[in-house]
Parts: C-alpha cells; structure tokens; sequence
C-alpha cells in the first residue's frame, strides 16, 4: 500500500466519523472547563474550617501558599492533570469500542462497501487503513486534544488563582510538570494499543461477519461462553491457571489504560484509578517486559 492511498483511506475514515474524533474531546473540554468555572463561582463565598477558625476560599490559596511543600503542590497539580486526562482517556475507549463495531458492518449495511470495492483499493488495505485509525489515528487525536486542553486548563486555573489573589506561579504554573506527563501518556497510549488489539481484532471480526446487531453479538459471545465454562468447569479440568472471563475482563480493566497515578506526599499516598505498580508509575523496562 503506498502512502497516497493510506492517507486517502485515513481521511475517508476521519471524514465519516469526525464527530468522534473532532466534537467529542471539543466537548469533554468545554463541560470540564464549564464546570471549572462553576465551581469557582459557586466557591466566592464559600466558607471552610481549618483548625476551629471559618475561612473564605481567598484566605485559603494564601494558607496555602504559605504552607504546602512544593512535593505536596506537585502531587497536587499531578493529581489534576491525571485526573483530567481519565475523562478523555475513558471517552476515547468508547470511541474506539463503537467505531470498531461499526467500521465493516456500517460499510455492508449502505453497501457503500460496493463502491469502495470498484476503486484500485482491495479490501486488505481497507482493513489495515482501519486498523491504523485504531491503533495510531484516534489514540494521536486524543492525544493532542488533552495537551490542548491541559494548556487552556492550566491558563484558566491560573488566571482564577490570580484573580482570588493567589499566585498562580508559585501554586500551579511552577510545580506542575506537563511535560513528564504527556510522556508517560504517549508511552502508555502505545502499550495500551497493543494490550487491547485482541479486543479490537475480535471487535473487527465481528464487524466483518454480523448481519445484525454487531453489539449483541460482541458482547453476548464472551458472556454465553464464560458461562458455559462456569457450568462445565473446563478451564480448572484442563489446569489452565485461568478462567476465561477473568482473563477478558483483565484485558480490559487493567490494561494500560492510561488512567492511574500514584504520588507520595510525607507519609501519605495518592491513588486515582489504579495501584502504585500500574501504568505510569512503572519503570520503562517493566511496561515493555509486561506488554
């Protein structure tokens, strides 16, 4: 397949399904950004306690200020960027889940599949193009769309700390570390690619074959089948060491779906969506030895 007829059949794919991959993640960042300022409005007269004595919320960033290390403002900032970037990372899954479902069998139902079959383009590159939008395409979309969004999050974070009289230099823009994150996401984005081809490639087949209810048939199979094993108990006779439905729900669940963080601040732990051990806080020969 040379490169024009790739990137035709990529723009193909983006074109028919733009709205995934352009207003989705424009949208994900709007609601978060609209809660944001919600949330800062709604917090103008806020009143909280700290050690008996009530404070406003502006009172709050200059206690803050004053007293929080800089590894706790790190874990801090951290703590939202990781945050954040889960909402995307969740949406993105899903994206990934239906176009899967939908890129052969949406082809068969308009039998727009008759006319991409009278082009120069067999039905193996149309395959490839698709699974390159899987693997690569759509993972890269969201990708950029979470620095965009962290670079106008943070601006917008910052310009609120400053207008409650805080420093925004010394409480966000200067401990935070984007960078270190936005690394480890496009390490993790690519391990998780490869952690999930199984599920894409069965998503794919089932798109490929199902006449109808593509989503039945994806979802139903794995269930009758784990429960089969269940009753017949075929994984224990056969001294496998797994059981069918734990392994696909492992797959799933604890891929390297880049959607955990883990900090230590003095004697205590920050956990979001996973153990120490997952997804980014692994070392590079350990994510490479696990994938």
């Amino acid at each position: 397949m040379n490169q024009r007829k790739l990137y035709t059949l990529l723009k193909r794919e983006y074109w028919e399904h733009r709205g995934a991959m352009k207003w989705t993640p424009i949208w994900i960042g709007a609601s978060i950004l609209a809660i944001m300022l919600l949330g800062w409005i709604t917090g103008q007269s806020t009143m909280f306690r700290v050690e008996g004595a009530d404070h406003l919320v502006e009172g709050g960033l200059k206690m803050l200020e004053n007293n929080a290390t800089p590894e706790q403002l790190r874990a801090g900032t951290a703590a939202m960027l990781y945050g954040t970037g889960a909402i995307f990372s969740v949406a993105m899954f899903f994206v990934l889940f239906f176009y899967c479902l939908g890129a052969l069998y949406d082809d068969r139902r308009d039998r727009s599949v008759l006319f991409w079959r009278s082009l120069p383009v067999s039905d193996l590159e149309t395959v490839l193009s698709k699974l390159a939008m899987v693997l690569v395409v759509i993972p890269l979309v969201y990708f950029a769309a979470i620095i965009a969004f962290h670079l106008v999050m943070l601006l917008v974070a910052g310009l609120l700390i400053a207008f409650q009289g805080g420093s925004p230099t010394k409480l966000l823009w200067g401990p935070v570390e984007p960078f270190s994150y936005w690394g480890r996401l496009l390490v993790a984005l690519g391990l998780q690619a490869l952690w999930l081809l199984p599920l894409y490639g069965w998503l794919l087949l089932v798109s490929a074959w199902a006449r109808s209810k593509p989503f039945l048939w994806a979802v139903m199979v794995p269930v009758v089948l784990s429960i089969l094993e269940g009753w017949v108990n075929l994984t224990a006779s056969l001294q496998l060491g797994f059981r069918f439905g734990d392994l696909l729900l492992s797959r799933i669940t604890t891929g390297f779906a880049p959607m955990s963080f883990h900090a230590d601040v003095g004697n205590q732990e920050i956990n979001i969506g996973g153990s120490p051990g997952d997804a980014f806080n692994t070392e590079w020969g350990q994510l490479m030895e696990r994938a």
